[in-house]
Formats: C-alpha cells, structure tokens, sequence
C-alpha cells in the first residue's frame, strides 16, 4: 500500500509527499528491527535465567557428590590409624577379623566425577555466549577447567597408591576380600562405599565369606607386621592427600554456584 502512494506521488512529483512516505517506512523499518532485537533479547535472557538455574542445580548435584568423596577420604585415613592399633594392641578373639576387613576396606577407593549436563550442552551447543555477564561466563568456564585437573589428580592418586600398590600387597599377601560389618569394626562406613541387597547378603552368608584368614593369625607385633604398617602409613597418607583435593574442589564449586545464586537473584527484581 505504501508502495502504490509512493509511485503516485512521484508521477504527481509531489515530493513533500514522497518525503513523508519515506520517513514513514524508515521509521516502520526502524521499529520493526527494534521489536524484533527486544524479542531476541528476552529470549536470550529467558534462555540465560533457565541455564543458570539447570547449572545451579548440577553445582548443587557436585557438591553433593564432593562432600561425599570427603567424608569417604576421613574415613579411609582413620581406618588407617584403626588398623594399625588393631595390629598393635587388639588382643580379643575378633582381632584376625577386624584387621582383616578393615585392610580388606582400605583396598577400595572412590571415583569422583563433578560432570555438568548444563554446561556440557552450553558448550556442544555455542550457547556459552548466552551469558550476558563476561566475568560470570569466564568463571564458568575456568571453574570447570580446574575440576578436571583436581580430578585428574585424584585419579591419578588413587592408581597409584590404592589400584597399583596398595590392593596388589593385600592380594599378594593373601587377604582375602572381606565384607563391612559396623557392629564388629565399631565404625560406620560412609554410605556411598556400601554393598547392599539380596544378592549381596546370599554371596556374603556363604562359606567363601565365613572362613577366616590363617595370615591374620600371627602373633601380635610379629615382624611379619611391618610391611603391612608401612602400606598403611601410604593408605592413609592418600586419603589425606584426596580429602585435601577434594576440599579444594569444594571451595571452588560453593564458590561459583553462590555467584549464580546471586545473578538469579538480581534478575528476578
């Protein structure tokens, strides 16, 4: 419509008029752009509050999983210090049993993934620029840097300590793989180092579980101990090497899920 106005001014060569229809279309142009830029920003920032929120969640996931991977490092080194006292001063009839299982528990360890579906997708997907605040965007980004680098630490601490030396002395030594009881060692382990279930109860009644270990036996303080105390002292000296890492990891990811804590909150004044 506006179209046909124009050409029947100019064949009129009413310029006034062309000049009005012009302005009109640069300003419906102009406005229509800017409609169409405010819709993209509110949809960027719709999109941005619902990635903070999922990223939120997942931090809250990890740091579930990292207080987790604490509390089993504490326990691992206190076990440690449990059995070495056991092999030193126990001398009641649960003595062979009770320095068993808790070398047979010290031989597993914990694997510690702090993994985010969010940022994984912000990442695959370009969509990382979706985050309007530059600062917040490269905090993210770093944070998830240096958890895999603290991860890879633990990994590499756990194969080398436990997976290669420790669980091979055990084995070697022939200890055989034991089951927890809290009642018997008067500590509970942490609850993701658990078996539990019917399959597990039946293997564990059965007689491969019942018998005792004749290695245990020895007398107290036999100099067959010693090598035993000496993996013990690396045992626990992973555990604190992990529980120490994993402190970290902690810090970090509090850290950065209180800073979008406080981004969604700005937004939704």
């Amino acid at each position: 419509m506006i179209l046909r106005r124009i050409n029947a001014h100019l064949r009129k060569q009413e310029w006034t008029a062309i000049g009005i229809d012009f302005v009109i279309v640069v300003v419906g142009v102009f406005l229509g752009l800017q409609v169409s830029n405010w819709n993209e920003a509110t949809a960027d920032r719709r999109a941005e509050s619902a990635y903070l929120s999922q990223l939120q969640g997942d931090l809250q996931r990890i740091e579930g999983e990292v207080r987790d991977q604490i509390e089993f490092e504490q326990f691992q080194g206190r076990l440690a210090g449990a059995v070495f006292n056991l092999i030193q001063h126990d001398r009641t009839s649960d003595r062979s049993r009770r320095i068993g299982m808790g070398l047979s528990h010290l031989t597993t360890r914990r694997t510690l993934r702090t993994e985010s579906p969010t940022f994984v997708d912000l990442q695959s997907s370009g969509n990382l620029e979706i985050i309007s605040d530059p600062v917040l965007r490269a905090d993210m980004i770093s944070y998830f840097f240096y958890t895999r680098r603290l991860e890879a630490i633990i990994d590499k601490n756990n194969a080398s300590y436990v997976d290669e030396a420790f669980l091979p002395f055990m084995r070697d030594l022939g200890l055989p793989a034991r089951p927890w009881d809290d009642q018997l060692m008067g500590m509970r382990a942490p609850e993701p180092g658990r078996v539990t279930g019917a399959f597990r109860d039946e293997i564990y009644a059965g007689p491969l579980f019942q018998s005792q270990s004749a290695l245990l036996a020895n007398a107290p303080n036999a100099p067959s101990w010693a090598p035993v105390v000496t993996q013990l002292t690396w045992r626990a000296h992973v555990a604190a090497l992990n529980e120490s890492t994993a402190r970290r990891l902690l810090e970090a990811t509090s850290a950065l899920e209180a800073r979008i804590a406080g981004q969604l909150e700005g937004e939704s004044r």
